[in-house]
């Protein structure tokens, strides 16, 4: 990846942009600065460009004529603004040039995490064929829990999103291949009585946004039976009801996991998350099982649990699909491994019977064993010792600065070929490692919020529930409170 370019007339907020993030993590090769839109254009004829942080109000040519100029001249290059004021009109135009963001001075720490980390990705895809980055940005980090409720607000003036009704439902849709076409013929289907919003995810997989007072999950299925009628194959995953626009993020969680559910269990057509027993997986199996993934003879061993887990149900074919699934959600999404993100089980193929149910769960059990070595072989080997430092002192303060330090390394190297071999950032790779750990103690102990918050190397404990929240949509006492309704 090339440079950033952050541009403001002001010393100081260039100082303080410069030592906000860890730039080298994103895969940037080099950070450079401008007090002027001058000195950036010059910059910009001297050196490639990739993402450029720009100041609206500065002497001469502002950030707005600047970034006109820049969408003739370098088209490729994604821009975020910055600004100390919120000016209707400064949006507006900052959104038809077609920015990534448009930040409000003092400029908050995760907000700007969360624009570079979403600039970086459509970076990466060099054939970005969204129309407006700015309204995909917004709904993109609203489903995932990536934006705050004032800057959702805010932001919500400048695109077509109600941000303010008291009930959502976020739909998980696949269909092989043609996703596209069936999101904007169930968009279409919606919109006729409730709001709806798309976001394709890939080929294959995309999300819906939908809300209304009245809505309930048998009103969506109704008026996407006739849609999903011409799509044979499709699975549709409803996720829990939302109350009012904070929830968001958790009904797509669900709705993504509900999906997974569905294609390990090999189950087509509408599924609601609150329609399935979920209490039929205990906190109690899940240790039992991860116990026995660890031992020598995993594979006998989960056999051998398994068949005694379905109990008296060996011949209920349902029973025995659905227990496969919550197995394999359990080996694949649970563990406190970071497996490889291609490890994809295969679903519970017919007949349903105990026979091929302990066949599965033992494939399972050895495709996992195997994903976990073929990782370990095939990272580099400064890759290892990356991974080594990090699980060696996941307790202490850890940044790629100092590893590269102790190791006299190229922050942007590490940083592009961590990315590259693990599939996520640093920092990300950590807090997930972190929060894994977390998940386990409040599983497995009586202990406060607080003193896991410690063990797992975050002092301050309402940054811990900040990071807890974004990975699991819960906070670390809801979660400990869904364990015990499961009970």
């Amino acid at each position: 990846m090339n440079d950033v370019l952050v541009v403001d007339d002001e010393r100081a907020v260039l100082d303080s942009l410069l030592s906000a993030l860890d730039w080298a993590e994103f895969g940037f090769k080099q950070v450079r600065t401008a007090q002027s839109a001058q000195e950036a254009m010059q910059i910009m004829r001297e050196h490639p460009v990739d993402l450029l942080l720009l100041d609206i109000l500065m002497p001469g040519m502002n950030g707005l004529e600047m970034l006109k100029t820049i969408r003739s001249r370098y088209p490729q290059i994604h821009c975020v603004l910055i600004s100390a004021h919120s000016k209707f009109e400064y949006a507006q135009e900052a959104i038809r040039l077609n920015v990534e963001n448009y930040l409000l001075k003092p400029v908050d720490l995760n907000e700007l995490r969360e624009t570079v980390y979403r600039a970086v990705e459509n970076i990466n895809q060099s054939s970005e064929s969204f129309h407006n980055l700015f309204e995909r940005n917004v709904l993109e980090r609203w489903l995932y829990g990536r934006i705050t409720s004032d800057e959702l607000v805010e932001h919500s003036r400048f695109t077509n999103y109600n941000v303010l009704m008291r009930r959502y439902y976020v739909l998980a849709v696949r269909a092989i291949n043609q996703v596209d076409g069936m999101l904007h013929a169930a968009v279409a289907s919606i919109s006729k009585q409730f709001p709806a919003y798309e976001l394709q995810v890939d080929e294959s997989n995309g999300l819906i946004l939908t809300g209304g007072r009245d809505l309930t999950w048998d009103a969506l299925s109704m008026l996407l039976s006739f849609s999903a009628s011409n799509y044979p194959g499709i699975v549709i995953a409803c996720g829990s009801c939302a109350n009012g626009s904070g929830e968001v993020s958790k009904s797509t969680a669900d709705a993504v996991h509900m999906q997974e559910f569905a294609r390990l269990s090999n189950i087509k057509g509408f599924l609601a998350y609150d329609e399935i027993n979920w209490a039929q997986f205990t906190p109690e199996m899940r240790t039992q099982l991860m116990d026995r993934l660890r031992q020598e003879g995993a594979e006998q061993k989960v056999y051998e649990w398994a068949e005694n887990a379905l109990g008296t149900n060996a011949d209920n074919g349902n029973r025995i699909r659905r227990l496969y699934a919550h197995i394999g959600l359990a080996l694949t999404h649970d563990t406190e491994e970071d497996l490889p993100q291609d490890l994809i089980l295969p679903p519970m193929e017919p007949p349903y019977t105990l026979n091929s149910f302990l066949k599965a769960i033992k494939k399972a059990v050895s495709q996992v064993n195997a994903a976990r070595q073929r990782k370990d072989r095939d990272a580099s080997p400064i890759i290892r010792l990356v991974l080594n430092y990090i699980n060696e002192n996941l307790t202490a303060s850890l940044s790629i600065k100092q590893f590269c330090a102790q190791t006299k390394t190229s922050a942007a190297y590490i940083g592009r070929l961590f990315k590259e071999e693990t599939g996520m950032y640093f920092s990300d790779y950590i807090s997930m490692l972190r929060i894994r750990k977390a998940k386990m103690l409040l599983e497995t102990t009586h202990q406060s919020v607080g003193d896991i918050a410690r063990q797992v190397g975050i002092y301050d404990v309402s940054y811990f529930t900040q990071c807890f929240k974004k990975q699991v949509r819960l906070s670390p006492t809801q979660y400990r409170q869904s364990l015990q309704s499961k009970e």
